[in-house]
């Protein structure tokens, strides 16, 4: 554990950072038995695994099957294995996944059944599932475990956690009607939603603009430069290029902060979520006006805190961004309800609960 989460543990004097492996080479080269060796090296009273379900051989094999192998391991020596999800695929949600990538009912029918055998059989190994969720009680967790058939006992809802930014909110410098959409390029973001929103926004507010940046992922580099391309069509069919900008490249952490910051709203018009939004905690913490679609329970449970709009909704989106830019009074109580939400999910709380689980079972094994 690195970064600001793991100032808990260091101030327990319980973090150490190793470097076992680089995610992208997983598979190569038996890499799995290689960590395992490094494992037993350390000692360690368990391991935790962040995982990800990104099917693109990243952990090896499709969805990461090269990890059973190192599970199996850690089960023979007896180190007990926590795992979290950090995205939360459901099979319906997979099937649309790849018959949007391929076009072929065979292949999404396929993945839908496959994405479901997987994770059952991955739910076994760990002694203690995390699910990385935004609010406790969540109907994503009651719905993943239906659909995988995974028992509730094993099962701990690890809350998406958040920085209560000290420098200035967005509500004291904003002036401007410029709205963001930051994060990789990939067909998911729905941003070509928002740039036909603009359309009808720019005819309420015409000194209204629009920022989308970003990159193609590393992982899906083709789809992600095609996706921008599509983009850019997309400003110049509508004439929007006064108004809509499209940045293709990199963000450095200051860079992308700052562009949060500064931001009249943050537009999350995604088609599809599967996981939890770093954006939406960082902007919440800058008190930054958040529109979201509710393209996934993720998203859906926080309607009380923020705005939700149906996804793929152009007229809908407009709509609301149409609002919260005509209306202070409505910014402001958008604003409060997140400083209600970021109170209850510091980062600081949230690793001191991953912590107390860790004691728990240090205790059952001593």
């Amino acid at each position: 554990m690195e970064g600001r989460e793991s100032s808990y543990f260091e101030k327990k004097g319980k973090v150490q950072v190793f470097r076992l492996f680089d995610s992208l080479r997983f598979s190569r080269n038996f890499a799995f038995v290689k960590i395992f060796l490094k494992i037993i090296n350390i000692h360690p009273d368990l391991v935790h695994l962040q995982y990800s379900t990104i099917p693109n051989g990243r952990y090896g094999g499709l969805l990461g099957e090269s990890l059973f192998i190192l599970f199996l391991l850690l089960k023979i020596v007896r180190i007990p294995l926590y795992i979290t999800f950090h995205s939360l695929w459901l099979p319906d949600q997979a099937e649309e996944r790849i018959y949007e990538k391929t076009r072929k009912k065979f292949l999404s029918k396929l993945a839908k059944w496959y994405l479901k055998i997987f994770t059952y059989i991955f739910s076994r190994f760990p002694q203690k599932l995390f699910l990385l969720v935004n609010i406790r009680g969540s109907r994503l967790t009651q719905e993943f475990c239906r659909v995988y058939n995974i028992p509730h006992s094993n099962v701990k809802e690890e809350i998406h956690g958040a920085w209560v930014e000290k420098t200035p909110s967005g509500s004291e410098i904003k002036k401007s009607n410029r709205m963001i959409c930051l994060g990789v390029m990939n067909p998911s973001k729905g941003y070509e939603f928002t740039i036909k929103a603009m359309k009808q926004v720019l005819k309420k507010f015409p000194e209204s603009s629009l920022i989308i940046a970003g990159s193609a992922p590393p992982t899906n580099y083709d789809e992600g430069r095609t996706y921008i391309e599509t983009l850019c069509n997309i400003v110049k069919e509508y004439r929007l290029s006064n108004s809509v900008f499209i940045e293709d490249r990199y963000l450095s952490d200051d860079e992308f902060n700052e562009y949060l910051r500064t931001s009249a709203i943050v537009l999350l018009s995604y088609s599809r979520t599967v996981g939890g939004s770093g954006i939406m905690h960082k902007a919440m913490s800058y008190k930054i006006p958040i529109i979201a679609t509710g393209s996934g329970l993720h998203f859906e449970e926080l309607s009380e805190f923020i705005s939700i709009v149906p996804p793929r909704n152009v007229d809908a989106l407009a709509s609301e961004i149409i609002k919260i830019l005509g209306s202070e009074k409505y910014r402001t109580t958008l604003v409060k309800n997140y400083e209600r939400y970021i109170s209850e999910k510091d980062w600081s709380v949230v690793t001191k609960d991953i912590f107390n689980e860790y004691i728990k079972k240090a205790n059952l094994m001593a």
